[in-house]
Formats: structure tokens, C-alpha cells, sequence
């Protein structure tokens, strides 16, 4: 059983709980997922993020083609999940005639790992390229924040080159700490016209915005990471970047013309939904709602009745949303 970290930051403080990966939310909807609605297909694909081959799993409409010009969406796990836990949702979305994109991270699931190198290796900069062979080190399980949001971002840009899906009707949804990533997502990328953010993790809120440094320990273990090299794969990446990972903060720079849903839990006992869905959604400029799902928990979002709440209100904020200017 791996171990991975939950935080939830404020500034000048870490308060972190270790909770088993696959315990969150996101696993839940593993036991959604069942057998595939009728006429749904499924395609493995690869993406690629920052050179490393991401692995997805495309979840096609009935009578999907090239020429369908369909809606699509790319699906982010939550924190320590992978895309064989979000299936569930990505099916639902396919059934009503949205092309889902349900994705790996790098360092998880099937997807590539990051590659280190493990002995000096000389090199030469009057060339830009060059062969060499030589040991290497492959890091998964990272868990930082702005290399996943990076992968959601060139999961779109695969997803608007596939064959029959409107390039200017794509959407975003995330779950747990992926909620959280879908604010940077939404105010950063404008090829976004809908986002829904399930039981979201939206850190910052609180938090001043000024300059930081980390102190003590953590200060101790990043000057020990620098000169050493000890840790690259160890936990002090993730507090650092835990850290520094406001999301909330994006919320003001999400443009009034991206329309966010928010899906919480009644009973979620692990996120103060007031302080990070209702108070992010009270702050944006465009359309926006709060869905509470009746008597669930955070980690019960996604089986049995909260599933089927949580999946057909995101359906439909896609279906209502995802359209074209004009058209």
C-alpha cells in the first residue's frame, strides 16, 4: 500500500495528514464504474507532457466519427489516484454524447516516470544533441501539483486534436486536489469554456498573498536536497510544493466566459466546504453553481446514489455549457 500526502496549507504552516492512496474520494467511483453504458467505446491512448508519455483512456460516444464535432472533456484524479478511479464518470459522460478523456499523470498509473540521471555524463554544448548510454533513475509517485496541472493542460491539447471533437467546446473536471487544479486550469488556459470541481481541495483562501520561504525542518531538508541531492523522490518535494500551491488564489482570474460547477458533500468531514467550494464559487464572475450531494461524504462521492447525483449534475453543466458563440 502506498502513502501519500493530503495537506491542507496556510501560510507559514503545514498541517499535513498521511492517508492511504486509494482511500480518497476518486477511488470511490471505481465501484461506479460497472460495465460500459450501451454503445460506449473505450481507446488507450498516450499523451505527452514535458516529453514523458502519458497514458488516457478515451471514452467515445455511440456513433462518434470525425465528423461528429462533439463536445470533450479531460477528467484529472484526485491526489494518489489514477484514471482507472475516475472510469466511472468518464463512461457517464460518453453516454450523453461527450468525449472523455480520463487521464494518468506522469509517475502514475500507466504512464511514464521521470527520468534521472545516475552518474556523471559528459556533455558537449556546442551540440544540441547527442548520444550517450548511460544508467538512469526513473521517479514515480510524485505528488506535485504543478506538474499535474501541466499534464491536464497537454491531456486538452491531445484531446482537441482527436478526429470529430470541436476544438471550442472543451471542458475540465477534477476531483479532491484535481478540483483544486481546475481553478489554475480554468484562469490560465482559455481553451476551457466549462469546469467542474468535485469535493475540491481549494488551498489559499487565507493565506496573504507575499513572498514566502520555507522554515525549519522543511528549510533544513531543502538546503540538505540542494547540496546533496538526497530526497528528489522523498516527501520534501511535495511539502515544499504543497507550500506554495494557492489555487484559491486563481479564482479572481477565471474569465466571466468559463462556466464552474461545484459538486460538494453534505457530510464531507475532511474539506470545510464553505471555505473553499461556496467561498470560490462566491468570488467568480461567470456562471456558476454549488451541488451538494445529499448525505455523502467525502469519500462516498462517487458509489451508489452519490454517484449517480454527482455524475448527472456534472453531465448536465457540460451539456448546458459546452457550446459555441454563435452557434
Amino acid at each position: 500500500m502506498t502513502i501519500s500526502i493530503r495537506a491542507f496549507i496556510t501560510r507559514g504552516a503545514l498541517v499535513a495528514a498521511f492517508v492511504s492512496a486509494g482511500s480518497g474520494a476518486a477511488a470511490q467511483t471505481r465501484a461506479a464504474s460497472g460495465a460500459l453504458p450501451a454503445g460506449v467505446a473505450v481507446r488507450d491512448v498516450h499523451f505527452f507532457s514535458e516529453h514523458v508519455q502519458c497514458h488516457a483512456r478515451l471514452f467515445l460516444p455511440q456513433g462518434f466519427n470525425e465528423r461528429s464535432q462533439a463536445p470533450g472533456v479531460v477528467l484529472a484524479p484526485g491526489w494518489g489516484e489514477t484514471a482507472a478511479s475516475i472510469e466511472g464518470y468518464a463512461a457517464r459522460f460518453a453516454s450523453r454524447g461527450i468525449v472523455s478523456m480520463a487521464i494518468d499523470y506522469r509517475g502514475w498509473g500507466k504512464s511514464g516516470g521521470f527520468l534521472y540521471l545516475v552518474e556523471d555524463v559528459r556533455f558537449d554544448d556546442r551540440l544540441r544533441f547527442s548520444q550517450h548510454t548511460a544508467k538512469v533513475r526513473i521517479a514515480r509517485k510524485r505528488l506535485v501539483p504543478r506538474h499535474q496541472i501541466l499534464d491536464i493542460r497537454n491531456a486538452i491539447a491531445y484531446l482537441q486534436g482527436e478526429p470529430g471533437v470541436d476544438r471550442a467546446r472543451i471542458g475540465v473536471w477534477g476531483t479532491d486536489m484535481a478540483g483544486g487544479h481546475m481553478m489554475q486550469v480554468a484562469a490560465t488556459d482559455a481553451r476551457i469554456t466549462a469546469a467542474v470541481a468535485q469535493v475540491p481541495v481549494i488551498a489559499g483562501r487565507d493565506a496573504p498573498r507575499q513572498a514566502w520561504a520555507p522554515t525549519g525542518q522543511l528549510h533544513q531538508d531543502v538546503i540538505r536536497r540542494a547540496r546533496s541531492g538526497e530526497g528528489v523522490s522523498d516527501d520534501v518535494e511535495t511539502r515544499l510544493a504543497l507550500a506554495e500551491y494557492h489555487p484559491f488564489w486563481s479564482v479572481d482570474e477565471i474569465p466571466e466566459s468559463t462556466a464552474v460547477l461545484f459538486v460538494i458533500a453534505e457530510r464531507d468531514g475532511e474539506v470545510d466546504n464553505e471555505a473553499h467550494a461556496v467561498a470560490a464559487s462566491k468570488r467568480l464572475k461567470g456562471p456558476t453553481r454549488v451541488v451538494t450531494v445529499p448525505g455523502a461524504t467525502h469519500d462516498q462521492i462517487g458509489r451508489g446514489p452519490a454517484f449517480e447525483t454527482s455524475a448527472n449534475a456534472a453531465v448536465e453543466w457540460f451539456l448546458e455549457h459546452l457550446v459555441v458563440a454563435g452557434r
